[in-house]
């Protein structure tokens, strides 16, 4: 050895080097990272299939158990119609049914002793249901398993039920219809849906023959998993085919429902892709390594002063400098040093400047709104990205080629807005937000909205213009969707008003009617035993008008018509009217009943009087029906608090002592239609409707309803409504009525169309000592007027040839009835909203009574029409 020379060092192999520390940080977490994404993918996914499975199996359980409620509810309903039939009608009333329920494809109606009294199609007796008769009861349920129908060779179930007269009623419901329904329950590419028994007799299958052999799946593993409630998700095997499911049992029918995929469907999916992905990840990483090795070797060579000097001439911007090929591994780190300091003179400007660009192109080549730039003087495009042409379907090329196919692709009843409010901006530099609508090249249609703005250099001056467009036809779309749904609901609900308006006219006239001659009834000579008789239809007569006027209530409030009128009132009135309507009621049931104002409370409110009545009324009737023993209090006081000058806060307090409220069902109370005892045996009837209107009525006054309840201990409910205080001389007085003179009979004139209510109004009038004549129309009403002496008019409203409210006008303003042209006319109408009466007393007529009338009501009308 050279004194001069090098000591040599052991060196380790570049090819080694390499292949070591790529394998250890490249290679291996590589497939390491792919193999536990997949594996999380993997798990992810059967997370997800479970989830969307068992919310699928939940929803599904619940549309199969209300699909077989409502058939067996239907059942029902018919059986107990048929019960009413006359014989003759039974073919045609099963008929009518299969045309309303196309999934029952035949009825059977059979006696006590299982002979077939009718049945539909004609000539089907389904004698196959014999077999299952022993298992009818009183309650409609399933009786069979799935069988082929003998009538339409369709696979079945039947239904049965046993009437109170013992006679059995018995249909087929379709599995074939009922598969169909759950196929279209179930999304795409949602697998399979199969019900079985608890035993895994199938119920329902995609293979009808599988159904009508009754074949048995309670081999599978899954089924023993599932417990009687929840679900389970797990693999399976079925037939040499492994399956993903998920299974979930329906408690009401006691069926296991299964849902479910073949496994390889659910995760070859992921599988290919990491299969591939590891191949791809395997190759690139060989023939990297081989590509560097020869890079390197090609490179790590040079000698080190060539590649310092290459370095330095770099720095010096000569990037054109030819390298040596004399280098050495070992200056490697000498390399890398001169190397960083190059790269940080020379590219410290350029990247931040191509880092800005970069993120600007991402950012435009993303969104997926059209964005724009062009030049303020002649209009070019600088710059357009890629969404234009999935908005406008034309290349941008168009576009930079003609700037004009923008405006020229605007439908032309568009097109002049447009282009004003673009030449705004480039004049006076006005942005643009224009919506308009464009033609596509297939002759498409699309909604966009467009909006521009100036772009200023430093001095503030215009130089360019830019721009954003969207697509939002589905955004207009929906808009006129929701004007359309909006429209219809609203028709809806109109015609839903203008219906239960007529369709209590139409109850009302025959029910006054009936009220009325039940109570010249009890005015006769009568049996106790015929009086309890009518006294009972009278009190029945009463709730059916009550639930008359509270669906009216509930219509008025859906339809936002709830208007609420400011009149002052006494206080003390309101009171004495309630107490005097349910005293009887308490003495009756042996129940205290007391009212009582805090001193100061004021004597005269301003508010709905009416409405106010109803509140009350509501409550304390339903203290009254639930409260049997004890006491009921109404207390009223005013609270410290004022909403504002001149109302003030009233607290209306409704205690009993009656069977209370459970605490679940307090709120669920104040919904319409609902009960907190909603079954078949519950004790206190009702229509559910008092306390929802009670509610709206509160809400509508800007109050409070608050509920305070223990069952058995009693109930206290709490009121708060905002009323005003009188102003001035406001007074509280009825106003003046006509005066008729004082005599023991009236000649009444009763002007009404129907019959039976001229019969009772006029008999009602003649027990209370008055003489009535009656005429069918406004128009003889009118001749009669002319050539006799009436004390009043009982006027009906709707009529024949001239309703009331034409003939109470001619009586008012015709100069030929100008002797009688103040005559009180009271209308005596079966409409019955709070609107109607306005309208009459507006109409000329002195005062108003909704049919049906008792004698009380005519009583007291004709009280304060003498008063």
């Amino acid at each position: 050895m050279r004194p001069d020379a090098t000591p040599t060092m052991p060196t380790l192999s570049l090819n080694n080097l390499l292949q070591r520390n790529l394998m250890r940080w490249v290679l291996v977490p590589s497939l390491f990272f792919i193999l536990l994404l997949g594996g999380y993918i993997a798990y992810e996914k059967t997370r997800d299939f479970e989830l969307r499975n068992t919310i699928l199996a939940q929803s599904l359980s619940k549309q199969i158990t209300t699909h077989v409620t409502d058939a067996e509810a239907a059942i029902g309903n018919l059986a107990t119609a048929l019960e009413r039939y006359d014989p003759f009608w039974y073919t045609t009333a099963l008929a009518n049914f299969l045309r309303s329920y196309p999934h029952v494809e035949g009825l059977a109606y059979l006696d006590p002793q299982g002979r077939v009294l009718s049945s539909s199609p004609a000539g089907s007796d389904l004698l196959t249901m014999q077999l299952f008769l022993e298992r009818v009861t009183e309650i409609p349920a399933i009786i069979s398993n799935p069988i082929r129908s003998p009538t339409s060779h369709n696979v079945v179930v039947y239904i049965g039920l046993r009437t109170p007269s013992g006679n059995v009623l018995v249909g087929e419901l379709s599995m074939s219809a009922f598969q169909r329904h759950i196929e279209e329950l179930l999304p795409p590419s949602g697998g399979r849906v199969i019900l079985s028994d608890r035993y895994g007799n199938l119920v329902s299958h995609p293979d009808l023959h599988r159904v009508a052999i009754q074949d048995n799946i309670g081999n599978l593993d899954i089924l023993h998993s599932v417990g009687n409630s929840g679900s389970n998700t797990a693999l399976f095997g079925d037939d040499g085919t492994y399956y993903i499911g998920t299974v979930s049992r329906i408690p009401r029918l006691d069926w296991i429902i299964l849902i479910a995929k073949p496994a390889s469907e659910v995760f070859l999916p992921i599988i290919t892709p990491i299969i591939i992905l590891l191949s791809l990840i395997l190759l690139a990483f060989f023939l990297f390594v081989n590509m560097l090795k020869y890079r390197l070797r090609e490179t790590i060579i040079s000698p080190f002063a060539a590649f310092t000097e290459f370095i330095e001439q770099t720095a010096r911007g000569n990037y054109h400098h030819q390298r040596s090929n004399k280098q050495t591994f070992a200056e490697l780190a000498i390399i890398e040093h001169k190397f960083d300091e190059m790269v940080m003179q020379m590219t410290q400007r350029e990247s931040q400047i191509k880092e800005s660009e970069e993120r600007f192109r991402q950012l435009v080549e993303s969104i997926h709104e059209f964005y724009w730039i062009s030049e303020l003087a002649n209009g070019r495009i600088i710059y357009a990205s890629p969404s234009y042409e999935a908005i406008w379907g034309r290349s941008r090329q168009s576009l930079h080629d003609n700037p004009e196919t923008f405006f020229l692709a605007i439908k032309p009843e568009d097109r002049l807005s447009v282009i004003e409010a673009f030449s705004a901006l480039r004049v006076e530099g006005i942005e643009v937000d224009e919506e308009f609508r464009i033609t596509l090249p297939d002759g498409g249609e699309r909604w966009i909205r467009a909006q521009a703005f100036p772009v200023r250099d430093e001095r503030g001056g215009s130089v360019r213009q830019a721009g954003v467009a969207e697509d939002i036809t589905e955004r207009k779309a929906t808009q006129q969707a929701l004007m359309e749904a909006k429209h219809s609901a609203e028709a809806a609900n109109q015609s839903k008003t203008e219906f239960l308006t007529n369709i209590s006219h139409e109850l009302r006239t025959p029910l006054n009617g009936i009220l009325g001659m039940l109570q010249l009834t009890r005015e006769t000579r009568l049996k106790p035993e015929q009086a309890e008789y009518i006294d009972t239809a009278i009190s029945s007569s009463k709730v059916l008008l009550n639930v008359i006027n509270d669906i009216l209530n509930i219509a008025q409030i859906e339809a936002g018509r709830l208007t609420l009128l400011d009149a002052p009132f006494s206080t003390n009135e309101v009171l004495e009217t309630i107490y005097r309507f349910f005293r009887h009621s308490t003495e009756a049931k042996g129940v205290e009943l007391t009212m009582d104002m805090e001193p100061g409370f004021p004597k005269t409110l301003v508010g709905d009087e009416v409405r106010i009545r109803q509140i009350l009324f509501n409550l304390l009737g339903n203290s009254v029906k639930f409260t049997d023993q004890g006491h009921i209090s109404v207390h009223a006081s005013i609270l410290p608090v004022t909403p504002r000058p001149g109302r003030v806060t009233v607290l209306l307090v409704i205690k009993d002592t009656g069977i209370g409220i459970p605490s679940d069902k307090i709120d669920y109370v104040f919904e319409s239609f609902t009960q907190v005892d909603g079954t078949y045996t519950r004790q206190y009837q009702g229509t559910g409707l008092g306390l929802g209107i009670v509610r709206s009525l509160v809400w509508s006054m800007n109050g409070t309803i608050a509920v305070d309840s223990e069952t058995g201990m009693g109930t206290t409910i709490y009121v708060t409504l905002q009323l005003s205080l009188p102003k001035g001389d406001d007074q509280v007085d009825e106003p003046p009525r006509p005066v008729l003179r004082e005599r023991t009979g009236l000649a009444i004139l009763v002007v009404e169309d129907d019959r039976v209510n001229q019969l009772a109004i006029s008999r009602m009038l003649e027990k209370m000592g008055h003489f009535p004549t009656c005429t069918p129309n406004g128009e003889k009403a009118l001749e009669m007027l002319k050539g006799s002496i009436f004390d009043c008019v009982f006027m009906d409203i709707q009529m024949p040839v001239m309703d009331g409210m034409e003939a109470t006008r001619m009586i008012r303003t015709a100069p030929s009835l100008a002797g009688v042209a103040s005559i009180p006319i009271i209308a005596l109408t079966a409409h019955a909203m709070p609107a109607d009466r306005e309208a009459f007393l507006k109409a000329g007529m002195n005062d108003y009574v909704a049919k049906p009338v008792s004698f009380e009501q005519l009583a007291e009308v004709l009280s304060r029409i003498i008063a």
